[in-house]
């Protein structure tokens, strides 16, 4: 007896289906996918019972009768005809796969109609097999109706997710692809509550419509996308977007490429959210990777990679506006509408007939709580006379109070207006010059620094340097200051060979553990580079014999260790830029050291020369605060 047999045709479907409808997502994602291959100008996906009953409707070209009853055939496409096609995709679908498996797995209703047709088509299919086919009145365009999925697989049914991941997961590629196509409107309805939906109005629009106006106040256009400012970093990679000739991809080199260019700009464990968007020909890429598409291959990974990076470093090349938070005061009525609303409050507040009703229950009452304005004791109502006098008496009293507390607010504008009028005369502009840091204690350097207007107001906290600049309150970090000088400074010299060091009189010598011992003399090269000329000593310990020329305000002992740290954590990686950075926070002046004017005006004329704003983990140096702000915060506005 034969052991090897042809699968019968319903199972060897079921099992192809497997490939490509893994879940509801994936499966929506090749329904989307079909409409937008269809030339659809408008999209509605409505999902129900846990994800297991959906319908999709849109008004691309639609489908004859014959396309329709082909449709649901194995490697039925118009997309592509040859084999070489396969090596210029245009377009999202390509296999002739994706009906085929669902319909193979499901509870089927197509009902689609073309422009030159009268009448549109429906047909039924069950597990695959055409039941019904009639003649129907439609709209042009394709609506897909999919009951009870994965029926007849209660295998793959059971090791679902459950009904609330699979509704993210349907979100996220939902939004995806309407990022993707900003110009087509996306509406997502789940258990019959719209969730997403586009106006189809370009790409700002959907991002305003998916994520709303903060993130679009956050995001910056440059030439391959849209770039998050710090206020939208992630905790995960989930917020990098990448789109590849409108299709929404995973790619690791790109990923790469942003999260390197957005190097010291990214405190420990974030992430950017960024929108990038590649228009690349073809032939140069492959998406025929894996079943979902979601995978590309590049031709030339490195020019892509450089591409993205050098694109998006040009335009960090000034990020300080984009880089630096921005406290920001919440909308709050002003000045002149709390005044309307006081003298409102006093015209009606006159009216006796609004108390009434207050009246006429006060003679039923025979205790009345103490009036805390007037400060009176409680007392018994009497009669209605009486009632009338007390609420007299507490109108005249308000009355007055309300006009008196008008008048102080007046004097007060008033008193705002003349200072206004005051400063409005003074043009005076703080110009910082390189003569007034020649006493700086930090910096021996200070011939190639720029002339910037700005004026230091102080230090506060012995740990912040207040700056007036453009207009601006700034706020700098003086540790994040140093560190990020140091770190250029230190990078430079590494890079051209021209770090400097210095011999000690005295070696230092100091005991390591075992590991960290053998660890550093195989690494002595590195630690050389860097200043430290190490020699091997009795038992564990070794001989420091040189140091950088730089003021390290930590002992060399522990610097020593740290640097063993980063290359015990990083073996095969490159931990040339840890070292740096680990030195340049060694080095940099720490909060709660008390600074001379000089200093302070030298150590930010110095880092708007560098032109960086953040400290090498990510931290931002500078926080601002406008004005406008400062008169939200006062009331003024």
């Amino acid at each position: 007896m034969n052991r090897i047999r042809i699968l019968d045709e319903s199972v060897s479907n079921a099992i192809a289906a497997g490939e490509v409808v893994e879940n509801p997502t994936s499966m929506i994602k090749e329904l989307i996918e079909n409409s937008l291959d269809a030339k659809s100008r408008e999209i509605k996906l409505e999902v129900w019972n846990g994800s297991f009953d959906i319908s999709i409707s849109d008004s691309g070209c639609g489908m004859s009768k014959e396309d329709l009853l082909l449709s649901i055939e194995r490697h039925a496409t118009s997309k592509i005809i040859t084999k070489d096609d396969l090596f210029n995709i245009r377009t999202y679908g390509f296999r002739g796969e994706a009906l085929s498996s669902i319909a193979s797995v499901s509870k089927m209703i197509l009902s689609s109609r073309t422009e030159d047709t009268a009448n549109g088509t429906q047909m039924n299919v069950l597990g695959g097999k055409v039941t019904n086919l009639k003649d129907i009145q439609k709209n042009v365009g394709t609506q897909i109706e999919i009951k009870d999925l994965f029926y007849n697989t209660p295998a793959r049914k059971k090791f679902l997710r459950k009904a609330t991941t699979e509704y993210l997961n349907i979100k996220d590629i939902f939004l995806r692809e309407a990022l993707a196509n900003p110009n087509v409107k996306f509406i997502l309805n789940i258990e019959g509550k719209e969730s997403i939906r586009t106006s189809g109005n370009g790409i700002e629009n959907a991002i305003l419509e998916i994520f709303g106006k903060n993130y679009l106040k956050n995001f910056s256009k440059f030439s391959l996308g849209y770039l998050g400012n710090a206020n939208l970093f992630k905790a995960n990679k989930d917020s990098i977007f990448v789109f590849i000739n409108g299709r929404s991809v995973k790619s690791k080199i790109i990923e790469e490429a942003v999260i390197a260019a957005y190097h010291t700009k990214l405190m420990k464990g974030k992430y950017p959210s960024v929108l990038i968007f590649l228009n690349i020909a073809p032939t140069e890429i492959d998406v025929n990777v894996h079943p979902s598409k979601k995978v590309v291959k590049f031709a030339n990974q490195s020019a892509i990679y450089d591409l993205v990076k050098s694109e998006i470093e040009n335009f960090f090349s000034d990020d300080e506006n984009f880089i630096s938070p921005h406290i920001e005061v919440e909308e709050v009525e002003s000045f002149e509408e709390d005044k309307k609303k006081l003298e409102y409050s006093s015209n009606n507040f006159l009216d006796i007939n609004d108390f009434k009703e207050e009246k006429e229950n006060l003679s039923q009452l025979s205790v009345v709580p103490k009036d805390n304005y007037l400060k009176k004791d409680y007392r018994d109502i009497r009669d209605e006379k009486q009632d009338i006098t007390y609420i007299d008496n507490i109108i005249k009293t308000s009355s007055n109070e309300i006009k008196e507390n008008i008048e102080i607010l007046k004097k007060i504008d008033e008193g705002f207006d003349l200072i206004k009028k005051e400063n409005e005369k003074t043009n005076d502009k703080y110009i910082f010059n390189t003569e007034d840091t020649s006493r700086g204690k930090i910096f021996d350097d200070f011939s190639n620094l720029k002339n910037i207007d700005f004026r230091v107001i102080g230090q506060v906290f012995n740990s912040f340097i207040l700056v007036e600049r453009n207009n601006l309150l700034e706020i700098y970090d003086q540790h994040i200051i140093h560190e990020r000088i140091l770190y250029e400074k230190l990078k430079q010299e590494y890079y051209n060979h021209s770090m400097t060091k210095q011999n000690l009189l005295v070696p230092i010598r100091f005991e390591l553990d075992p590991r960290e011992k053998q660890l550093a003399l195989e690494n002595t090269e590195i630690f050389s580079s860097f200043g430290f000329d190490i020699d091997d000593f009795e038992k564990n310990e070794i001989l420091l014999r040189t140091t950088p020329t730089m003021d390290l305000r930590d002992s060399y002992e522990n610097i020593i260790k740290e640097i063993l740290d980063n290359i015990s954590k990083n073996k095969d990686k490159d931990i040339r830029e840890n070292i740096i950075v680990s030195m340049s926070c060694k080095g940099a002046i720490k909060a709660n050291h008390k600074l001379t004017i000089e200093e302070m005006y030298s150590m930010v004329a110095k880092l708007h020369e560098v032109g960086e704003y953040t400290c090498p983990h990510g931290r931002p140096i500078i926080v601002k605060m406008s004005l406008l702000d400062l008169e939200k915060l006062f009331k003024r506005k």
